[in-house]
């Protein structure tokens, strides 16, 4: 068996018990001469000791808590613990108790330190996270690379330590260069740093060299022999001295000079570090050391083309040591293009710097994923993160024949930058859109700013708006074309991918942003999107591009909160006042209220008591009654069978309370039943109960102050019956009798002037041609009855009364048949719209 210090002191363990067990008593007169007896033999307990010792114990017990790793504080504790018990079971000493807890020894109180140690580091650990917020929380992420084995999340832990066991294998006679290449934002600075940690070692002179700082190219041979100097002096002071003396001399010589003395021929090789006496020098000094000198130069892919080529020419030829190995990080696309600029054979010329280059290693296809969901679970709400662990995820990122979402994100940069970049959006408006809409849009946004611009400036090219009876229903769909794919099979493809393809986006691009876009806009014909404050729907499209709400758009925040916390009166309140009641009247109508029972009923209650605010403020033929009434019809039972356990008498009950808890003026629900008794006899309430509201609306309107108002002459109106079923011609109608009974009796007591005004049909083209509505000469079983009651109203005032009685002759000559001109002078000379 291998045992491994690292991962636990095993070894250190049985080697430290076999010690205690078989030299005990050697081991405790040793312990006793050096230590016991010189310290605790004169020793004399008291209270005030005591408390001083279990504060000091208190103290270093919260400090290696603090301070310590939980390995350490773990491993310290698994030794000594076991020489505490060996020395607890020792008969040669006595140990000295306490006076404040006789029933403890000093001894005792340090074992039981160790002990508080362990559960006090999770309390501070608790206390952090609680008490001082990540920066992931509060801040944006910093593209940090891995310094620290455990958070090699990418596992490239163990090549890096094999390529740090080669290197320290290798003793090079020459310095030897591995060029350690990846795109940028790959992590290659995260994989020198985890070789770096892997050749920690006495023998090894760490040494980083970081050129881009240098402020121009010339500068930089004298910065990498100044820092080579200031390194190797705590190896020796001569050597360092000779190295800054080297460096110094090389980067004396002018670079011009240089230049025209090349053109000739004559100084080919004036900085070679092979003429000169103290590079020879310099290079035994480092091969007596018996030290590996690893220089790393990260970022040699952020220079420009004179600074790479002089990098390159410390590492082949100025600083060409012995025992010395150079770690470079670079883009090799990038490092060859600029080289080209400066020479034809750049192809090749890499090959004589580097004997040994390195891509990084690859990543496993989730690893992206994992950083990406472990940075969103400290940044989402536990709602939002659901949605991304068991939707999102296996939809979108695992499926990758379908959207392949990952595909966005290339590198552990790209990751991090997305990250930032969401967390503006989603701070801003994450709780008022639909998160899996809003992710998927900020992804696109991110690798694709411009496909982003284009789904907003240009929607109406690829987005058309479902048209439904209800306005609750309409939402964005993408527009479809037939297309033949490499079958000549015919497909559904959206004219957004068409229009990509146009654009020579890859295949690959293409198919994520078509997958995305789907996704975005999913709703079809047999299919409206889920979550209402989707993309899709009009009432929200704007916000997810301008991460605020405007003075127009209904909070979905305010809405959740007024729902779940019982205070949607006062929210309604609020939007009637903000002009936001066709908003709220379109959430309410949205709502799925076919699962539960008690969520159906309180939003009926919700459309109920907000109804009559809308019709208020928009008239009372602007609400949705059709899609309403698709809420609560109880076609083939399906709400008392499904919410009331088949008991349609429970539902009824529900439905009449609504209606009977009614206020004036009365229109909303009044029409509402006009609506259902024109739909279908069958429902939960009969025609008959419902016509008894309504007679009870007219009459409490009537004979309230609101007399024979234009508001009360709706009610009647409303109250109306076809003689067919489902009959709506105008004139296959009738006033229900019972209202028709009670409007004579009004007819006489009370001013009836809006019922005349109501009574006048006047031609569309020539409003001075009318007539009386049949309907109402209907009420009467002679015309002289009603003129009568208009003759002798006392409340009528006496210019419309003469008015109206003229009309009303003018038409009995022609026996209430055709229509006369007429050309009103008083207050009913029009009809109110």
């Amino acid at each position: 068996m291998k045992f491994k210090l690292n991962k636990f002191p095993i070894l250190g363990g049985v080697l430290l018990t076999a010690v205690l067990l078989f030299f005990r008593v050697p081991v405790s007169i040793l312990l006793d001469k050096l230590l016991v007896s010189p310290l605790f033999a004169y020793f004399e307990g008291g209270a005030w000791a005591d408390l001083f010792f279990i504060i000091i114990l208190l103290i270093v017990s919260g400090w290696l808590a603090k301070e310590q790793s939980l390995i350490f504080i773990c491993r310290g504790f698994a030794l000594g613990i076991l020489f505490y018990l060996f020395q607890k079971a020792n008969n040669y000493w006595d140990f000295n108790k306490l006076v404040l807890l006789p029933m403890f020894a000093y001894w005792d109180l340090v074992a039981l330190s160790g002990m508080v140690t362990i559960p006090l580091f999770f309390l501070f650990e608790h206390l952090d996270q609680s008490l001082s917020p990540s920066e992931t929380k509060v801040g944006f992420i910093e593209d940090d690379p891995v310094i620290l084995y455990e958070n090699d999340h990418f596992k490239r832990k163990i090549a890096a330590t094999e390529i740090a066991s080669l290197i320290l294998r290798t003793n090079n006679k020459k310095s030897f260069a591995i060029g350690i290449l990846g795109q940028y934002g790959s992590g290659k600075t995260s994989f020198l740093n985890l070789i770096n940690l892997a050749l920690v070692d006495k023998n090894v002179l760490p040494i980083s060299f970081d050129p881009w700082s240098v402020a121009n190219p010339d500068m930089i041979r004298r910065e990498f022999f100044d820092l080579l100097a200031d390194k190797v002096a705590t190896i020796d002071m001569k050597m360092s001295s000779l190295v800054y003396s080297y460096g110094r001399k090389l980067a004396g010589i002018d670079g011009r000079s240089q230049s025209w003395f090349k053109w000739f021929g004559f100084f080919r090789r004036s900085d070679s570090a092979q003429s000169s006496a103290e590079y020879a020098q310099i290079n035994e000094m480092l091969k007596a050391t018996g030290r590996k000198v690893i220089i790393t130069i990260d970022d040699l892919d952020r220079l420009y083309a004179p600074e790479i080529i002089e990098v390159l020419k410390l590492i082949r030829n100025t600083a060409n040591f012995f025992n010395v190995v150079y770690l470079v990080g670079y883009d090799k696309g990038y490092v060859q293009s600029a080289i080209g600029t400066l020479n034809g054979n750049a192809k090749n010329y890499l090959d004589k710097i580097f004997q040994l280059e390195i891509p990084l290693p690859k990543y496993e296809k989730d690893d992206l994923l994992v950083g990406l969901q472990g940075s969103l679970k400290k940044m989402l709400s536990e709602e939002h993160y659901y949605v991304f662990e068991n939707t999102i995820i296996p939809n979108g990122f695992r499926n990758r024949y379908e959207k392949a979402y990952v595909g966005i994100l290339r590198q552990n940069r790209d990751v991090v930058r997305f990250l930032n970049s969401f967390k503006i959006a989603y701070n801003l408006i994450g709780k008022e859109v639909d998160f899996q809409c809003l992710l998927l849009l900020e992804l696109i946004k991110f690798r694709f700013p411009d496909i982003y611009e284009l789904i907003y400036s240009q929607s109406d090219k690829f987005l058309f708006e479902r048209s439904f009876l209800s306005t609750h229903e309409q939402f964005y769909s993408p527009f479809l074309v037939k297309q033949e794919d490499v079958k000549n099979k015919t497909e559904d493809v959206t004219v957004f991918k068409t229009y990509l393809e146009k654009l020579e986006f890859g295949d690959e691009e293409v198919s994520i942003l078509d997958g995305l876009f789907r996704s975005l806009f999913n709703g079809s014909e047999y299919k409206r999107p889920e979550q209402k404050n989707s993309i899709s729907y009009p009432l929200y499209f704007e916000i997810y591009f301008r991460y605020r709400l405007s003075n127009y758009d209904l909070s979905n925040k305010e809405y959740q909160q007024a729902k779940t916390l019982g205070g949607m009166q006062e929210f309604m309140s609020q939007c009637a006042n903000v002009g936001l009641h066709k908003e709220l009247m379109v959430r309410f109508l949205q709502e799925d209220i076919t699962k539960d029972r008690r969520h159906f009923e309180q939003v009926l209650i919700w459309v109920f008591s907000f109804g009559r605010t809308f019709v208020e403020k928009e008239g009372m033929f602007r609400f949705d009654y059709e899609g309403f009434l698709t809420k609560i019809s109880n076609y083939h039972n399906y709400i008392s069978d499904s919410l009331y356990k088949k008991d349609k008498v429970v539902y009824g009950n529900f439905i009449n309370d609504l209606f009977s808890n009614a206020l004036p003026p009365f229109l909303f629900e009044n029409e509402l039943i006009f609506r259902l008794k024109e739909k279908s006899s069958e429902f939960v309430l009969s025609k008959e109960k419902l016509t008894n509201h309504q007679y009870s609306y007219f009459t409490r309107m009537a004979e309230s102050g609101h007399g024979l108002s234009k508001d009360t002459l709706w009610l009647f109106w409303g109250a109306r019956k076809y003689y067919n079923e489902g009959a709506q011609d105008d004139n296959e109608w009738q006033f229900e009798d019972s209202m028709i009974t009670k409007m004579k009796v009004y007819l006489a007591t009370k001013d009836s002037k809006e019922f005349l005004k109501f009574s006048i049909n006047r031609a569309l083209r020539d409003r001075s041609l009318c007539s009386i509505y049949p309907q109402v000469m209907e009420m009467f079983d002679d015309p002289t009855e009603y003129r009568e009651l208009v003759r002798d109203n006392p409340e009528l005032a006496e210019g419309i009364k003469i008015e109206y009685l003229e009309f009303f002759d003018k038409l009995a000559l022609k026996n209430f048949k055709g229509v006369v001109e007429m050309e009103f002078q008083t207050e009913i000379q029009k009809m109110d719209d």
